[in-house]
């Protein structure tokens, strides 16, 4: 079609005159559909524990996995140890270890930008993370007791040995959540070295200082453990402000 004839078709098409029932019945149906979406009610906004459902469905069988894997290397290990309880803090960091591919996961695939961009916030995130691993490892902990206690056929040192466990648990943990909160590159390589190092520290402690593991000492393991429970403490309080603001818990790298 040249030009000239477009043009006279267009000019034909505007000189119709226009059909006001059809009009009008267009008005009506706009009206109606403008009705309907009034009418209807918001969508619910997900509520956490819908949220940690969720996470547990992606991540739950995950974080149950590795620390099932860690439990059985750590009874294996302390099965053939002797003068058990006091290398109990040695074995404790590797639990907090395992949940290095559950919480840094974001930073290793380069994820954090668009995990803050989800409706869900980067605390959000870190607060169910929290919840599951923190239940997996109470049950870990738990049957590691067990585990001592079959060993030593006495629970005479049940009290030492929860906090044997606890206090270098709490200790890695809040050095986890410090530094996804600074959220630097070089992390990860950190969190890594700091847990095995804590490993070292600990096995060197049951060496070196053997009073410290002695039933008068449970004093000091009764101070450090309010003392970095305060501190574990403080960094949970922090994830839950972030999470009600709304923020990312942490730097986006």
């Amino acid at each position: 079609m040249k030009d000239k004839e477009l043009k006279e078709y267009l000019r034909q098409s505007l000189k119709q005159e226009v059909q006001h029932e059809r009009m009008e019945e267009t008005i009506t149906l706009c009206m109606e559909v403008m009705r309907e979406q009034k009418a209807e009610e918001k969508e619910p906004r997900t509520g956490f524990f819908q949220y940690l459902s969720d996470v547990f469905r992606f991540e739950g069988m995950f974080i149950l996995g590795l620390q099932a894997m860690t439990l059985f290397l750590v009874c294996m290990t302390i099965s053939a140890i002797a003068d058990v309880p006091k290398y109990i803090p040695v074995f404790m960091p590797l639990f907090v270890l395992a949940l290095m591919p559950v919480f840094f996961k974001s930073q290793f695939y380069g994820m954090s930008e668009m995990e803050a961009a989800t409706r869900a916030s980067g605390a959000q995130i870190i607060l169910a993370k929290l919840i599951l691993s923190g239940a997996a490892n109470l049950v870990c902990m738990t049957v590691l007791l067990c585990f001592e206690i079959s060993l030593q056929h006495s629970c005479k040192e049940m009290g030492q040995m929860v906090l044997y466990c606890l206090v270098p648990y709490l200790v890695c943990m809040t050095a986890m959540l410090r530094l996804i909160r600074l959220c630097r590159k070089e992390s990860i390589a950190i969190y890594g070295t700091l847990m095995l190092g804590s490993c070292v520290c600990w096995g060197m402690s049951a060496k070196i200082l053997p009073w410290l593991y002695e039933t008068s000492a449970i004093g000091l393991w009764g101070m450090a453990f309010v003392v970095f429970a305060v501190f574990f403490g403080k960094e949970i309080y922090f994830v839950i402000e972030m999470r009600k603001e709304g923020k990312i818990y942490g730097i986006v790298t």
